[in-house]
């Protein structure tokens, strides 16, 4: 939950006004404060778009800190920084061609690859394209700090594809004027993971300055047939603030080839989960990529006013052979955002806070595929030049109503153009050249009231519109270019009432918890098909209508400095209320790929210098993979022990070795599901029990006195 995290130290150049934290390795809400008294340290949250206390904000927020983050961790998926976060599904495929599918309250559950449906940012630059696809092979999971995340409809407040948002920021430079660390995992299943870390601060008259560089190799073997990967990544960021003045720059590389061994029926998984879909081995499905993203951020304050500035620009070239076709993508894209804040009232505590702006950014992918000969390019069979285009004017005020009253509300209007230009037209070939043009305007509103020291009750009311997708639009059933004219955008809103809490329980006991219920309407839900002649290969139509409905509770209990005890729950109803494909029809049937409870356990024991071990429990329920409900993954329950021993202090170099087993019981498990899968090919196994081992070297060069 939200106040089971103390804030993450600042940083020279971030203006987002975090409170100073107990600094170190396993920054949590253990630190310094909660040892002493049972207190919790103070919490910022700033996804929100503004600085607030998490315990006060009027809308689903979860913070999650470097020990919760990547403590003893293999690194190798996004669901290791997400866990214990009610209401968020992350279905780590251990599939790197595929990624891993997140969604929010069901939002993104319909992916096949990448993520949909919730917006992402990564070192305040956006990691989401404009027309709403976002992937993270750029992201060093080995080096995240802090993961905050909005639960629930917020285009209001990030635009299109903006279900649930999630905000990832990477560790803090080392201590001093140059300082380096590092970090070597070596596991199961041929896994072996390096990282280092360079970097350094400064004070240079009125400014400061800080400067991280990151780089990292892994390889992993895969515990099924054809899904071995491999990457190299390299991250780069700097800061530095003077006077009224803040900047911050940020540049991501990463090299990578990972192969695809697919789903497998029924039976298969049963029988043998180690082995591939043998379709996919003939044709050597796969993805191999390089992706680099920069971006710079400044702000500059006077007073009760501020101004801000953004802008990011990436490239991304793909070779991704799939059963059928082989696609090429060769994909550029930037965008600049604008705007100004100010405030009313007392500098110490504003009763109002005004941000007005405008967002502007471009999408250009160079798209062909070919025929799959065996991973070999054969005929050419679509040539096309996609662009997006989208324009957006935002606005949001933040209101304090007294002393336990905070208002929240936002407004959005975004313009969302799509163009395609075939390039292959001949005889028998048309040219099917055209555009699309999408709209939506997006409010949201909500009330948070302190009613006791420490808890807060709240209630909003939101909207969020998710486009389709360059690739959902291109891959039209009927294998002709363009765009598909039928696909139109979903669009959501949503009702929802919750509490928050952080209180200690006497001298030596503190507690945090979230509680929330909400309700959302769909319409022209996005879902996911596959057909016969083009297995592996998804298609999208949109349903009628649907809900999803639910409640999450989250819930910390920190023993002084030797336990901590987490446990989240999360209760999602997600049905369609009205969808039929030709005489079936789908009304009353549950969303497939969406878990209808999930339960997450877990229990920290802190020992001396460093040292804990941690169970974790996740249990998921039976999760239905098609439209129909006739197939479903069971329920499952995977254990995870992990733990760091005591530092040892080698010549200045702090060490501190760490260990894991994963899947400690060695159960039969689906990590994931293809929805609405060809040839009943719905399920991706995963691994049975997996150890790990690594080691941590922190102070690698010793800080002169």
């Amino acid at each position: 939950p939200a106040a089971d995290a103390a804030a993450q130290r600042p940083r020279p150049g971030d203006d987002r006004g975090r409170t100073d934290s107990t600094g170190g390795r396993g920054t949590h809400a253990d630190s310094a404060r909660a040892r002493r008294g049972g207190a919790l340290p103070p919490v910022v949250t700033t996804v929100l778009r503004t600085a607030l206390d998490p315990v006060r904000a009027p809308f689903a927020v979860s913070v999650a800190t470097q020990e919760a983050v990547r403590g003893a961790r293999p690194g190798l998926g996004l669901d290791e920084t997400l866990r214990n976060v009610p209401g968020v599904q992350v279905d780590n495929r251990f599939n790197a061609a595929l990624g891993e599918r997140l969604s929010v309250r069901g939002f993104g559950a319909r992916t096949q690859f990448g993520i949909r449906g919730v917006r992402v940012l990564v070192d305040g630059v956006p990691a989401t394209m404009p027309d709403g696809q976002t992937t993270l092979n750029h992201v060093e999971l080995g080096a995240l700090e802090r993961a905050e995340v909005v639960r629930g409809p917020a285009s209001a407040l990030y635009g299109n594809a903006a279900g649930g948002v999630v905000q990832l920021e990477s560790e803090a430079a080392p201590e001093g004027a140059f300082g380096a660390r590092a970090r070597v995992v070596g596991g199961s299943d041929a896994l072996g993971r390096s990282q280092a870390t360079v970097g350094g601060r400064g004070q240079a008259g009125a400014g400061a300055g800080d400067w991280t560089i990151t780089g990292s190799r892994v390889r992993y073997g895969g515990f099924r047939e054809w899904s071995a990967q491999e990457a190299t990544r390299v991250l780069a960021r700097a800061g530095w603030r003077g006077g009224s003045d803040a900047v911050r720059a940020s540049v991501a590389w990463v090299d990578y080839d990972a192969r695809n061994p697919g789903a497998l029926g029924d039976s298969a998984r049963r029988t043998t989960p180690e082995r591939a879909f043998a379709n996919n081995v003939r044709q050597r499905t796969g993805e191999a990529g390089r992706h680099a993203q920069l971006g710079a951020q400044w702000r500059r304050e006077a007073g009760a006013h501020a101004v801000e500035a953004s802008a990011f620009g990436l490239a991304r070239t793909v070779d991704n052979p799939i059963p059928v076709r082989v696609v090429a993508l060769d994909r550029r894209a930037a965008g600049v955002r604008g705007a100004y804040t100010g405030t009313v009232g007392r500098p110490a505590a504003p009763s109002l806070r005004l941000t007005v702006g405008a967002e502007l950014q471009r999408q250009r992918d160079d798209r062909q595929n070919y025929a799959n000969a065996a991973g070999v390019r054969g005929a050419r069979l679509l040539d096309q030049l996609e662009r997006v285009t989208t324009a957006a004017a935002f606005a949001q005020a933040t209101a304090t109503l007294g002393a336990r009253t905070t208002l929240l509300a936002g407004v959005r209007a975004d313009r969302v153009r799509f163009a395609a230009e075939d390039r292959l037209v001949g005889a028998g070939n048309p040219d099917d050249s055209g555009e699309r043009v999408m709209h939506a305007l997006s409010p949201s509103l909500g009330v948070s009231v302190e009613v006791a020291p420490g808890i807060a009750l709240y209630a909003n009311a939101a909207t969020a519109f998710e486009t389709p997708t360059t690739t959902e639009l291109a891959n039209r059933p009927t294998g002709a270019g363009g765009f598909n004219p039928e696909l139109a955008p979903q669009r959501a809103r949503s009702v929802e009432a919750g509490m928050n809490g952080a209180r200690p329980l006497g001298t030596r006991l503190a507690v945090a918890w979230q509680l929330a219920a909400y309700r959302t309407r769909l319409a022209d839900a996005l879902v996911p098909f596959e057909v016969p002649d083009a297995p592996g290969r998804q298609f999208y139509r949109n349903a009628g209508r649907a809900t999803h409905q639910g409640v999450e509770g989250g819930a910390s209990l920190l023993v002084g400095s030797a336990a901590t005890v987490r446990a989240a729950y999360t209760l999602t109803d997600a049905r369609f209320d009205r969808y039929a494909v030709g005489p079936a029809s789908f009304a009353g049937n549950r969303v497939p790929g969406v878990a209808p409870q999930r339960l997450d356990l877990a229990l920290l024991v802190r020992g001396p210098r460093g040292s804990f071990v941690e169970l974790e429990e996740r249990v998921q329920s039976w999760t239905p993979a098609d439209d129909a409900n006739r197939a479903r993954s069971p329920g499952w329950a995977v254990a995870t022990l992990r733990g760091v021993a005591p530092e040892l202090r080698l010549v200045g170099v702090r060490v501190a070795p760490f260990a894991g087993v994963a899947n400690l019981f060695d159960r039969r498990w689906d990590a994931a599901v293809t929805v609405n899968a060809a040839g009943s090919r719905y399920f991706e196994p995963g691994p049975g029990r997996t150890l790990y081992l690594g080691t941590e070297l922190l102070g690698l060069v010793p800080q002169r006195r």
